[in-house]
């Protein structure tokens, strides 16, 4: 009389169909077992015999619904869907297990309505009862196995990060850099070299943090930017503005720097003017906004690649703040793309992961 532990959840395979009507028959005994234990029915065989054809009839109602029920989108028609399957697989299983006992089904719901009703009670009750244990353990299935995928995902993306800022074109086009301007701009060379070895420095030790405060993570950016502005020259400006009261809030470490890179690589580098760099923090009630936007070549124009970092810091605000760390991507005015960031405020509660 029981719904099979088959999570309808999940994508459909031989194994866990297998799998499922193991479970079935082992479920489906143990009820009869039970119902016969509290002295309901006719023994343990006819007992038995109704509760394999009413917990495999549910189970085939189940399979049957399980193309509709994943096309629906709300919860409630999904609900309604699982339930009339139960009652349908129960009224159909209890007729088969008259036939399969040697009764007329006709005659077993006309002149045996009594019995007939307590049979159907019994397979609706356990019907709803293990049906409902069943989603909720698949949900919960299907929740750890986001959950991991996520925080899978996000260690990945730190890597990718970290990689990303020491790749060999970065730190040779650096290098190079630096060299050609020892012979024609020693000033230059030397601030160029001294952004670079700032911004390796900050970006390995807040590697090993879980979250650091913003002003940090604002002079791992600003390094970063010196070394662009020396390369870009006139072409590229920046402006930070973080006031004093959020500098300490807590914030992922490298998390504004895949907005950032976006910002130079794909908006103001393949402008013939370049442009300006806007990163602006502020406090609203609870949490906190930061904008990173660029007056570059504009959303339209930009290559498929700042998808991928946009997606990254997407996940890892994701799996730390679930629904209250949201970023939105727009065009800003008058050109360029805005990137903003919501986080929940939080200070002074880092730890070294």
């Amino acid at each position: 009389m029981a719904e099979p532990l088959f999570s309808i959840y999940q994508p459909f395979t031989a194994r866990r169909l297998l799998r499922s009507i193991a479970a079935n028959l082992v479920i489906n005994t143990v009820i009869a077992l039970i119902i016969t234990a509290i002295g309901v029915g006719k023994g343990f065989t006819v007992t038995f015999i109704f509760s394999q054809c009413i917990g495999f009839s549910i189970f085939g109602a189940n399979l049957a619904v399980l193309p509709f029920y994943r096309r629906l989108r709300r919860s409630g028609s999904q609900a309604l869907l699982i339930v009339t399957a139960i009652i349908a697989g129960a009224l159909v299983g209890t007729m088969l297990g008259a036939l399969a006992n040697g009764i007329d089904p006709l005659l077993f719901f006309r002149d045996r309505s009594d019995y007939f009703l307590q049979i159907l009670i019994f397979a609706l009750l356990f019907g709803f009862v293990i049906s409902g244990m069943s989603i909720a353990l698949a949900l919960l299935s299907e929740e750890k196995v986001r959950r991991l995928e996520l925080e899978k995902t996000a260690v990945e993306a730190e890597l990718r990060l970290l990689q990303s800022q020491i790749e060999p074109h970065f730190l040779f086009n650096t290098l190079s850099n630096v060299l050609g301007l020892i012979d024609t701009d020693k000033d230059r060379a030397r601030s160029m070299l001294e952004s670079f070895t700032s911004f390796l420095r900050a970006s390995l030790v807040a590697s090993r943090e879980k979250t650091v405060p913003l002003g940090q993570e604002m002079d791992t950016i600003r390094s970063y930017l010196d070394i662009f502005t020396v390369r870009m020259g006139t072409r590229l400006r920046y402006r930070i503005d973080i006031p004093d009261d959020i500098r300490q809030c807590r914030v992922p470490p490298l998390l504004l720097q895949p907005l950032v890179e976006n910002a130079v690589k794909h908006g103001l580098e393949p402008s013939v003017g370049g442009g300006v760099i806007s990163i602006i923090g502020e406090r609203i009630p609870g949490r906190v906004r930061i904008t990173v936007s660029d007056t570059g070549i504009g959303l339209h124009e930009k290559s498929a690649g700042t998808g991928v970092g946009l997606e990254n810091v997407r996940k890892r605000l994701e799996l730390l703040h679930g629904s209250a760390g949201t970023l939105v991507l727009e065009e800003n005015e008058p050109t360029g793309v805005k990137v903003s960031i919501h986080i929940p405020y939080e200070a002074n509660s880092g730890d070294h992961s």
